[in-house]
């Protein structure tokens, strides 16, 4: 089954970029005429060209304001899907966000279309996963296939997606992963060629270096992305800050970005769409350097206008054009420099370059932007100084600024992306995501009877004792002193407060890392979390038991076959281990908020979400245990349903799928 997900997910993408691009043809020719951006804003009047990318802003933001998605270049998701979440992604986010792209770059935004194509790839990738009940892993390996596939049929570049999903979403390579992405990308890439045509989308080029002193050229080319990458990323991320404290709305935010590339396009038309006319132009040598520069502030501060504004859509291309002016700005000054250069230097091979050393700097993927350039192109004889140059401004940029293009906006939705792929894992889950609700409590003043009670009712092998500043408790160990204590008389008039001891408090943000330190040394296995809202009120508890069970889901990613059940019939008790089937979980989860106030229905349940409940644990009449959910009352907070079925059946029972 997952052989045929994987086929399907290949040609669903390649189906979507293909109808995306033929899209943005027609859009262009409707709306300018013809399809080439650059010559037909260069004839348009100047009331237009400000006119046209202002009301296409206005329009994407209204668009993303409905859909009420964040607005964003959108890559960063796909990564925290498929390297961190469960592979899980909205397809109609993906749909909606697609749509708002479209009508910024129909309208001339400077935004790139790739950014749509591999976002809804990765998000057939998680739907067709979620549809077919398939594992988590396989999953998040649909999800890299469907990035695959979209990045292989926007750019025609089967080998460099490839790369684009080791290097950029994964950041190591697993056979697991690897196999069936190269699957989905050749059949990403046949669809697309089959459609749209083969060959270099840029043509085919043939630079050569005739002198290896142009190699030092390259070298200071290097150089030059390496800086340029990390001040282009600054550059947006202020942006982002400016357009949200002058503009609050969605829409007028957009509108006025679209304002900002009309405004440059009265000057500048070559600063609209997505730059790939003016590539072209630049790897011909058309342009001048002062044009050259011009191009190069103007595309950035277009860029910027559209990105910052919210408008989404993809940054990749853009950069490219940014690193063409770049390269083409270092080959015009080597030219300049016969006696040092040469006097055959060709300033349409710096720029091809540039495309790759920039591209290097704002992703950090060396190797991947080396061979999307070739690809781009086809153009082998220029692989050494794309070589250099991409590695020096790979490292040049990690100095400068440590996070790329998409971890930078992982990071600014505080999403923790240092470390090796264990650590990132470890770091996503959260308290909030294994918190256990409700466990018992009573106030500091109550008598310690009261506490002793709750112990004795089999609620929890704690109670938290909650005095309006802290957070303490009595424990089952502290609670067997305090009944011989009162045997003796000696607990007569004693209060909660003046018996419980300091423990270890969890904030809902701990990470895996944070909890496991905090449960090392902790008696009977749980700590409290705390309210962020008021620190002394609890929200619920973390066991060791489900801090465990989250190492084994998140880093060893594995499903257990086994489980354990304990048994109690005719006063005898015993311990039994059950073998499920594959990818089967038992798991008891706290009621979803959309049953609360219902009962348990197990045909409903088991029909909508594949998965069937065994047993609710409630509090009935004082009396509490678990129950025949036949026999169970309405659902309330702090009950919790037994529950077997597939990981991702489950994680969408409790909520977690969008």
């Amino acid at each position: 089954m997952f052989a045929a997900a994987t086929l399907l997910v290949g040609a669903l993408g390649a189906a979507f970029a293909i109808a995306f691009r033929l899209g943005l043809r027609g859009g262009f020719i409707a709306l300018l005429g013809e399809d080439d951006v650059l010559a037909a804003f260069g004839r348009m009047p100047w009331a237009m060209r400000v006119l046209l990318p202002t009301l296409g802003g206005g329009a994407a933001g209204l668009v993303t304001a409905l859909a009420s998605r964040r607005p964003g270049y959108g890559v960063g998701e796909v990564l925290e899907a498929v390297t961190v979440g469960r592979g899980q992604l909205s397809l109609s986010a993906c749909l909606w966000k697609s749509a708002s792209s479209f009508l910024a770059i129909v309208t001339g935004g400077s935004l790139g279309r790739e950014g749509s194509i591999v976002q809804f790839g990765a998000g057939v990738g998680s739907e067709v996963g979620r549809r077919l009940g398939l594992t988590a892993n396989h999953g998040r390996a649909l999800v890299a296939v469907g990035t695959g596939a979209g990045f292989a049929a926007a750019y025609n570049t089967p080998i460099a997606a490839v790369l684009f999903v080791i290097e950029v979403v994964l950041g190591v390579a697993t056979l697991d992963v690897v196999l069936p992405v190269v699957v989905g990308v050749v059949v990403a890439t046949g669809l697309t060629r089959a459609t749209l045509g083969g060959g270099p989308i840029y043509g085919a080029r043939d630079f050569a270096i005739v002198s290896s002193r142009e190699l030092l050229a390259h070298l200071a080319l290097g150089l030059a992305a390496g800086v340029l990458g990390p001040a282009f990323l600054a550059a947006i991320a202020r942006g982002e800050r400016l357009f949200l404290a002058v503009a609050r709305p969605r829409p007028a935010r957009g509108a006025l970005g679209g304002l900002g590339v009309g405004l440059l396009a009265c000057a500048l038309p070559g600063v609209t769409g997505n730059g790939f006319e003016a590539i072209h132009h630049i790897l011909d040598a058309r342009f001048a350097a002062g044009m050259l520069a011009l191009l190069l502030l103007g595309k950035s501060v277009a860029t910027v206008s559209s990105v910052g504004s919210g408008s989404p859509g993809g940054v990749f291309t853009p950069t490219l054009f940014l690193g063409a002016a770049l390269g083409g700005l270092v080959g015009r000054a080597a030219l300049a420099l016969p006696a040092v250069f040469g006097a055959t230097v060709v300033p349409g091979g710096y720029a091809l370059v540039g495309m790759a050393a920039l591209t290097a700097a704002t992703t950090h993927a060396p190797v991947m932007a080396c061979v999307l350039v070739f690809e781009l192109s086809g153009d082998y004889a220029i692989v050494l100084p794309l070589l250099l140059a991409t590695a020096v401004a790979t490292w040049v940029a990690r100095q400068l600024r440590p996070a790329s293009v998409y971890t930078d906006e992982l990071r600014r939705r505080g999403v923790a992306w240092e470390g090796s792929v264990a650590e990132r894992l470890a770091r996503a889950v959260r308290a909030r995501d294994i918190l256990e609700l409700d466990p018992p409590t009573v106030s500091a003043d109550a008598p310690v009877e009261s506490a002793l009670a709750l112990l004795d009712s089999g609620r929890g092998r704690r109670v938290y004792v909650l005095d309006g500043s802290t957070i303490r408790a009595i424990d089952l160990n502290a609670a067997r002193e305090l009944r011989s204590e009162a045997a003796e008389g000696a607990t007569d008039g004693r209060t909660a407060g003046s018996c419980a001891s300091a423990v270890p408090v969890a904030r809902v943000e701990d990470t895996l890392f944070e909890l496991n330190e905090k449960l090392w040394n902790v008696d009977f296995g749980e700590i409290p979390v705390s309210d962020p809202a008021d620190a002394s009120k609890v929200l619920g508890v973390v066991t060791r038991r489900a801090l465990l069970g989250a190492f084994d889901r998140e880093l060893l990613q594995r499903d257990l076959l086994l489980t354990r059940v304990v048994w109690s019939e005719g006063g005898r008790e015993g311990v039994d281990y059950l073998e499920l089937p594959v990818g089967q979980r038992v798991e008891a989860i706290a009621p979803p908020s959309h049953l609360l106030g219902t009962r348990a229905n197990v045909g409903t349940l088991r029909e909508r979400y594949r998965v069937t409940v065994v047993a609710v644990q409630q509090s009935i009449n004082g009396q509490p245990g678990w129950r025949d959910p036949e026999d169970s009352a309405a659902l309330h907070r702090g009950d919790r349903l037994l529950v077997i079925g597939e990981s991702a059946r489950i994680h969408a029972l409790r909520g977690e799928v969008p």
